[in-house]
């Protein structure tokens, strides 16, 4: 099969690379300045799982066609990113591992049914094109399929046996599932695409704005007992403002997981905020949750004030010079 990974950052790397070996071609769309640094080779660096590298072509506009499209950009950059790909492609499946709930409408409404939901669990970072450092024993992916409603508030009726939609969104899937695996990747399909989000936005947006306010990996917000109250308190609030968006997340297994993290776990929020990176995805993963906590009148005052002290820290950090690229680590996640 034929794969285009719109945004070589950290998962898009990572991806393309595990996509490669497994024997599929594989396409990266990259920005100019990127692409002519790039030498047709993506390097995997994991001390976990070994050293590897995949040839790939890589491309500044997609105008060929592909049977899957993975979009890997972060949502800051989504509307340039999509600007790249030609108006006339319709891939077979196009695939976003955005973090956030709003992106899923944008690209709906480009793509249509083609459009799955979907979310990975990876700790990847770009060191340079066509360089990614992978250091998490995860790469786990999570789809499904989408109803013909549009965002979070879609309901796959995949599994319904109805229509040519959902035939189409299981045949998508499974072949996805499939190919997945035989890359050595996790995947698992879920019924509802609001509740591929919200299990992963609920572990990532208390890590990532925990971290971006202590400057510093999930051991250095141990250290501090306030910042680590505020940490468990905002996984808490999280899972309750999923739960009266109807996706139900069992507390308890947050904070077991958060609890087994080994301390250098960090985000790359965290390491855009540091980095002068501009625009960051705090909005895109900040907005959202509180927009619907204050609809369905949750409290959630540990993360609004650790968006608070996030914030603050952005502000702190110098943006990069003006001819520097604003996007130079934010097409990792």
């Amino acid at each position: 099969m034929r794969h285009a990974i719109l945004g070589a950052g950290g998962v898009g790397l990572a991806l393309g690379a595990a996509l490669a070996r497994a024997g599929h071609e594989v396409v990266l769309v990259m920005r100019e300045s990127s692409r002519t640094r790039y030498r047709g080779v993506i390097d995997v660096h994991s001390g976990l799982h070994g050293d590897l590298s995949a040839e790939a072509r890589a491309v500044e506009r997609l105008d060929e066609p592909v049977d899957v499209l993975w979009v890997t950009v972060k949502a800051p950059a989504l509307p340039a990113a999509l600007a790249r790909v030609a108006p006339r492609l319709t891939p077979d499946s196009v695939v976003p591992l955005l973090n956030g709930l709003d992106h899923p409408r944008a690209l709906r409404e480009r793509f249509g049914a083609r459009q799955l939901v979907g979310a990975i669990l990876i700790e990847a970072e770009r060191t340079a094109p066509g360089r990614v450092t992978w250091n998490s024993m995860y790469a786990d992916i999570s789809l499904a399929t989408t109803a013909a409603g549009t965002g979070t508030d879609a309901r796959t009726v995949a599994g319904s046996g109805e229509g040519t939609e959902a035939r189409d969104g299981e045949r998508r899937l499974a072949r996805l599932a499939g190919l997945l695996a035989g890359a050595g990747l996790g995947c698992t399909p879920r019924r509802d695409p609001a509740s591929v989000l919200w299990h992963k936005l609920v572990l990532l947006l208390p890590l990532a704005l925990a971290t971006t306010a202590a400057d510093g990996p999930l051991g250095i917000v141990r250290r501090r007992p306030e910042l680590a109250a505020l940490l468990r308190d905002a996984a808490r609030e999280a899972c309750a403002v999923a739960a009266a968006d109807t996706v139900a997340v069992d507390d308890r297994n947050l904070l077991h997981t958060l609890d087994n993290l080994p301390g250098r776990t960090d985000t790359s929020l965290h390491r855009d905020v540091t980095a002068g990176v501009r625009p960051t995805e705090l909005a895109a993963l900040t907005e959202p949750v509180l927009r619907r906590a204050r609809d369905h009148s949750v409290s959630v005052p540990a993360l609004a004030e650790l968006a608070r002290r996030a914030a603050e820290q952005e502000r702190r950090v110098e943006p990069p010079a003006p001819h520097r690229s604003i996007h130079r680590k934010g097409e990792t996640s």
